[in-house]
This record gives C-alpha cells, structure tokens and sequence, in this order.
C-alpha cells in the first residue's frame, strides 16, 4: 500500500511540474487594431527575441462625397468633392535597444496597392467680367486625380512592445513612408478646358508630396 502512496505521489509530481511548465512557455504572438493614418489598420506580430519583433500589417481608409461648399480662390467661389481611399500592406520589424523601456525603432516595406485621392471642383456663381456674365454650368469644372502605387519602404519611431508583456499593450507610432512621385491625372471642361494642359505643372509640384504620414495609436492583445 505505501508502495502505491509513493507511486501516486511520483505521479502527481510529475503531472504538476508538467503543468507548471506548460504555463511558463512565453507567448510570442500578438494581434493588434489601430488607428490614425493611414486608415484603421489590422495587425499580426511575432516576438523573435528580447529586442526584435517581425508584423504584418493591412491598413484601409475611405472617405467618400466629402463637400466643402463656398470656398474662395482667387476672388472665386467654387464648390470641392473630395473622394479619397488606401488600401497599404506593411511587412516591417520593430526593434526596442531597451531592456525597461517600450521605446521602439520600426522599419519595412509598404505596399501601396491603392492610394487615390479625387477632387471635383465647381463654380458655385456666375463668373462677370466687366459686361459680360458668364454662368457658372458654361465655366465648367475641373477634376484632379491624384494616386500613389507601388513599393514604399517606411521608418519610424514609438513606444509599445508589438507583442506586450501582459496580455494587453498600448501603443503609438510615429513615422512616413518614402514614396515615388504621384500619378496625376487632370481633366477640366467647357471654359476651363484649357486648364487640363497644366497636368505637367501639376505633377510637378507634386513632385515633393513624396511622404505619406504613418501616425497610428493601437491595441495589442498577446495569446
């Protein structure tokens, strides 16, 4: 009988250094939800070691029919219909150099596989010079298409482990995404026909819009 006592203690105390193994394995993956730009972003991340951590993220924003009315330019009154839509994909990393601290440096790639913006603009009044009046359906409107593809790769800096130490974690994250110049498309009609022609001049001066933000605060929940 105390053969079998020995035994069943034996036992028990192998099951429960089993189990209390078991509960310390580290938990090394983490999903995440943020927002900022550019858009409402979805997160899976991976602990490779103390300091390293690899992520994807999809990030996805849309703002249709926006509408600012009356707006004055040059002394005229014209009327904006903003459409604008992203759709980016990261592969980064984040590296913490600190052992006490959620300071973190990040680097990767965006995907840029949509990245649009759209204005329409319209003239709200008739245009007059001298005693001639011109209505505003005969000015016309100009349409301005705006969008970015391609690969961008991204730097950034923040505070908040990609996977936390407790079972919840808070973040932000502050950085750009270094783009290639915009495609631009512009196309005007009736009396502001002619204005479809400073499609290059456009360009051009989009040509220094090559950053697009990446400011983001998120939620990261380890399992």
């Amino acid at each position: 009988m105390k053969m079998k006592k020995k035994q069943l203690l034996f036992i028990f105390l192998i099951c429960f250094n089993l189990i209390g193994q078991s509960q310390e394995i580290e938990k090394k993956n983490a999903f995440a939800i943020s927002i900022g730009s550019p858009g409402l972003g979805l997160e899976y991340a991976r602990k490779i070691n103390q300091k390293l951590y690899a992520k994807v993220v999809w990030h996805s924003f849309k703002l249709e029919d926006f509408e600012r009315e009356d707006l004055e330019i040059d002394e005229d009154v014209v009327d904006l219909l903003a459409n604008i839509e992203s759709s980016i994909i990261d592969l980064g990393i984040e590296f913490v150099p600190f052992k006490n601290s959620s300071f973190k440096l990040t680097a990767g790639l965006g995907i840029l596989s949509k990245v649009n913006t759209n204005a329409l603009i319209t003239y709200t009044e008739d245009v007059k010079y001298g005693d001639i009046t011109i209505t505003k359906e005969n000015i016309g409107e100009i349409n301005a298409d705006v969008s970015w593809s391609g690969v961008a790769p991204y730097l950034g800096i923040g505070f908040g482990r990609a996977v936390p130490k407790k079972r919840l974690g808070f973040g932000i994250e502050f950085g750009t995404y270094f783009t290639s110049s915009p495609d631009v498309e512009l196309t005007a009609t009736n009396l502001l026909s002619p204005t479809s022609n400073q499609k290059e001049n456009l360009k051009e001066a989009l040509d220094t819009f090559k950053f697009i933000p990446r400011i983001q605060i998120r939620i990261a929940y380890k399992f």
